[in-house]
């Protein structure tokens, strides 16, 4: 089953789902890693162009994500949640995609503040289109550090979540993602 039914995610919402998962996790980590090198470090600037890529990869895969999950309703939430719960989950979600489209645009934001284009793993160059300003790099650095961390907390809210409804609640919450 490709479409997410009533009870279950489908195929492609799962696949989305738990690609771009890993994908936040991992670029998290590279970026924490990246945090720590100089620029003179032989590593930083081969880290820097793969977090790059995977960066763009992220955007490509959330902008799938939210044509799909628009195309293809989630499955219902549980029938005992409270309604405190339901909007949490609600603004969560909300808020999860949000972070996948904000946190590679200020990324890209960062790489082309001096109208440099972006590659993707050398197969093609993704073009400098924002037009650069005074602090345009200084801004999105911000932007990228904080909404990274914002998101890191909103992944183990949505993590915890899953695993106490799955675990705690017995309402087979988590199921429908795997």
């Amino acid at each position: 089953m490709l479409k997410n039914t009533n009870e279950r995610y489908g195929a492609i919402a799962k696949l989305l789902h738990w690609a771009i998962a890993l994908l936040i996790l991992g670029l998290s980590g590279l970026g924490l890693y990246l945090a720590d090198l100089t620029y003179y470090d032989r590593w930083y600037n081969a880290s820097l162009s793969i977090h790059k890529a995977l960066g763009i990869l992220a955007l490509q895969l959330a902008m799938l994500n939210i044509l799909w999950a628009l195309y293809s309703r989630a499955p219902a939430l549980p029938q005992g949640m409270k309604p405190w719960e339901r909007l949490t989950a609600r603004i969560t979600r909300g808020l999860l995609f949000a972070m996948m489209v904000l946190i590679p645009a200020s990324g890209y934001a960062i790489s082309t503040s001096e109208g440099a284009p972006v590659s993707f793993f050398g197969l093609y160059d993704v073009p400098a289109i924002i037009p650069p300003f005074d602090g345009m790099n200084s801004v999105a650095s911000e932007l990228h550090y904080y909404l990274s961390y914002l998101t890191l907390g909103l992944v183990a809210l949505h993590a915890g979540a899953a695993l106490k409804h799955q675990f705690v609640n017995r309402d087979g919450t988590l199921s429908k993602m795997l």
